[in-house]
Formats: C-alpha cells, structure tokens, sequence
C-alpha cells in the first residue's frame, strides 16, 4: 500500500529514493522513470518516493486545460508501480517563488533524505524553471547524493510526452494515446439519471459523471469501450457529446449503452477503457437513422472488442 503525504513536511525522512515530476498520465516515459528508481532503490535498500504536485504546475502557470490523471488516479497508479511513497506537494505561490537551490537542499535533501535522485533528461525546477539537471547534479554531489537521469521514450518517431497525449485524447484519438500511456485512456465517475432517451430508442445507456473537473474527457464522438462496473468486466459504445439528434443539449455527456448487462446500477461507480474510436458524433434527420447507426455501432463495436 502506498503511504500519501499532503507535504513533504510530513515525510518521515527515512533514506530514499525520490523520482520528481507531475506524472500526469504515467506515461511509458514515465514508466521508465518509475522503472529506474525501483531500480536503484533495491540496490540501496532505500525507500522509493514519488514528488509530485496537487496542482499540476502546467495548469497553474501555463493555463493547460484538462488532465490525465486525477490525484487518486496517480495515486492508483503509484500504488500498482510498487512505490512505497507519494508526496503530493501544494503548489502555491510561496512554493513557486523558491529558488532552484533551495528546493533541492531544503526539500530534495533536508525533508525527503534523497539519496538517488530520478528525472528525466529534461527535466527543469525551481523560481521560474530556472534550474536544470546540471545544477541539481552538482548540489546533490555536494551532499554526498546522485542524481540519475532518464532519456525520452520515443513511440513511432515521437517522444512520449503528457502534452502529445492531451492532444491526442482531446481530438478522440484514443489508439495514439495509448500508443504512448502503454494503456488505454479510461474514466471514472459515477453512474446518475439520464433522460432515458436511449432507453427509449431500445438502446439504454449509462450516464456517466465525471466528478473531478480537471480529468480530461475525450473528444466528442462515439467510442468502443471496455469497462468495470462492481467488479464486473462489460463492454459498450460510449457516446460523448451533446446527443445533436434529440437534444442539441450544451452540456456534454457520457453515456455508456453496456452490452449484455441488464443491472440497475445508479449510483454506483463505474471505470471505462477507451478502446477504439467509431465516428464522430453526428445529428441524424430522424429518430429511425439514428437507431440504424447505433445499431451499426453496437455491431461494429462487438469485433473490436471481441
């Protein structure tokens, strides 16, 4: 199980191995960052930690819209990596105006007792990014620590990175990301009342809500998902949008039509997989060529998913 710190105040200090990013996504990238630190921590018998932020720093200082990972859900992933540590770090505006040597002697070293430390080759920290692995490099030698640094994964010519997989996912392009998360992109909310529309088209669905506002929903579109619902596996088609055919609503939705699943399930939560993306979410001139699609969709989506 994987202890959590809301500071690294509250770190007990024990000799550690600390990786240091915003990890939103635990991307292949990095997984191989994770895969580095389990490493040399085994070898020192050190403690393994993850550093990272509540606010990721790119939505507070750059306006990036929409994530990855929710904290749980990094949380989650810490746990199933094997990482014995995380520190969820505030980032305030006092935090952002520490310098980049202070932030490695008083937190790296002082709070956290770093003894390896793991980034990736580009990695940047500090008062207005102002330090690098170099600077970090030295300050930790001074110190009698190391600093261990990861190259890039690269998938089809590109490096893995947070930012590609945002785009890719905003766009409805679920197989890229994967490519890149080593994973399909998934969410988690809890199922709530609909309007039954779909149940009265004889396609009922699931309605989703998300209820982390930060958590990056796909593009709009209709999409063959997997999922688990009380620990039971389902497959589906899920429709993200704003259902232009019988509603035109402004709001977006995700709703799930679960195939061969008859349980009432409101209020319970519900995990989907983004497994292939169908079409895009197109208005239909009736009621009866919107059945005759989704019914393709049903279709379509059953080979996909086997």
């Amino acid at each position: 199980m994987t202890s959590v710190y809301l500071s690294s105040s509250e770190f007990p200090g024990v000799a550690s191995a600390v990786a240091i990013g915003a990890f939103d996504g635990f991307h292949l990238g990095h997984q191989r960052v994770i895969a580095r630190l389990t490493d040399y921590a085994k070898k020192g018998s050190l403690a393994t930690v993850i550093y990272t932020f509540r606010q990721n720093p790119k939505v507070v200082t750059r306006g990036v819209r929409g994530l990855l990972t929710t904290n749980s859900e990094r949380v989650d992933c810490a746990a199933k990596a094997g990482i014995e540590n995380i520190v969820l770090e505030d980032f305030s505006t006092r935090f952002q105006g520490m310098s980049a040597e202070v932030f490695v002697r008083d937190i790296i070293v002082a709070r956290l007792n770093a003894r390896v430390v793991v980034v990736g080759k580009d990695f940047r920290f500090g008062r207005a990014r102002t330090g690098d692995v170099q600077l970090m490099s030295r300050i930790l030698e001074e110190s009698g620590r190391v600093l261990v640094t990861v190259d890039p994964v690269i998938v089809d010519g590109e490096v893995c990175s947070s930012s590609l997989i945002r785009a890719a996912v905003e766009e409805g392009n679920v197989e890229r990301a994967a490519g890149f998360l080593g994973r399909p992109y998934s969410l988690e909310g809890v199922i709530v009342t609909g309007n039954r529309i779909g149940g009265r088209l004889g396609f009922p669905t699931a309605n989703i809500e998300v209820p982390d506002p930060v958590k990056l929903v796909p593009g709009n579109g209709v999409y063959a998902v997997r999922g688990m619902i009380d620990e039971i596996a389902v497959n589906g088609v899920c429709n993200i949008g704003v259902r232009p055919t019988m509603t035109a609503a402004s709001r977006r939705t995700v709703e799930v039509h679960l195939l061969d699943f008859d349980r009432k399930v409101y209020g319970h939560l519900a995990s989907i997989e983004f497994i292939a993306r169908l079409r895009p979410e197109i208005r239909f001139s009736s009621s009866a060529e919107l059945v005759k699609q989704i019914s393709q969709d049903v279709a379509t989506a059953r080979a996909v998913l086997g």
